[in-house]
Formats: C-alpha cells, structure tokens, sequence
C-alpha cells in the first residue's frame, strides 16, 4: 500500500508543488489580514444576528397573531430597519491600557520620550476599514506620516 502510495506521488510533475504553495501564501495573507479585523468582523457578525433574530421573531409572533403572510413579512423587515438604526456604531476608543503599553513599547524601542505634539497612534489596517484597536494593530508613528497615510492599509492586505 506504502509503495503504490509512493509510485503515484513519483508519477506527479517535478513542479507540483507550486500551486500549492501559491494556494497556502494567498490564505495565510488572508488570515493575517483577518486577524487584524477581528473586531469589526466580530461587530458586524453580532450586527446580523440581532437583526435576523428580530425579523423572524416579529414575523413569528404576527404569524401565530393571524396576520397575512405579507403583513408578517413587512413587519418584520420594519422592524429589523428599526433595530439597525438604533444599533451603536462600533466605538472609535482606544482603550487607556492598551495606549499606556504602546507608548512604553515606543519609548523603550527608540528611547524618544512620547510627545502629544510629535506623534500618534496609528492603525496598520484603518478604523475606517475594518481595523481593530489592539495591540497587534497600533503603533506609534510621527504626526506628519500618519496623516499622508491617511485610510491606506499595507501593500500585503488583501482585502484592503
């Protein structure tokens, strides 16, 4: 069984593995470009669900109340509509622990004390583009090239 196993992968072209590998670099920058938006997915995901949760349970309870099908089905689509506009938006706060631990880290990386006026937290990936507020996503950076950067996400973010 060892030896038919072995004749056949000797039977594949010299240069099989190729695509493979291609295939596994495309997913791995997908997943790290996935890590970074953790939070957003997380919000959205929530979003969905509390939405979908409204609509068919107000399309239930006006089934069970005799409405007609398109009654219940209007009603619950007015009723999502409503859920989602008093929904939060995701909060732009970046919390005081995870700031305090970016700084020292910038302070003890180029022994530059932090200055208000000279930098600023920066997302790799943007807020605006589905960025979270962790650790793995901030860094300290000079005013100046955190504004020319404005909403750009890295040349590896795929879905940028």
């Amino acid at each position: 069984m060892i030896c038919a196993e072995m004749e056949s992968l000797s039977a594949l072209p010299a240069s099989w593995w190729i695509p493979r590998l291609a295939i596994g670099f495309v997913a791995f920058l997908a997943l790290v470009s996935i890590r970074r938006r953790r939070e957003s997915i997380r919000h959205w995901l929530r979003r969905a669900i509390i939405v979908e949760a409204t609509y068919f349970g107000v399309v239930l309870v006006l089934v069970k109340a005799g409405r007609t099908p398109l009654e219940s089905l209007l009603g619950g689509i007015v009723a999502a509509l409503i859920v989602t506009q008093r929904m939060p938006a995701r909060s732009r706060h970046i919390p005081a622990s995870v700031r305090r631990r970016k700084i020292a880290e910038h302070e003890l990386r180029t022994g530059k004390k932090f200055s208000l006026r000279k930098h600023e937290l920066d997302h790799h990936i943007a807020f605006s583009r589905g960025g979270s507020h962790t650790e793995d996503n901030l860094r300290v950076v000079e005013r100046k090239k955190n504004r020319s950067k404005g909403a750009k996400s890295p040349w590896w973010d795929l879905f940028g």
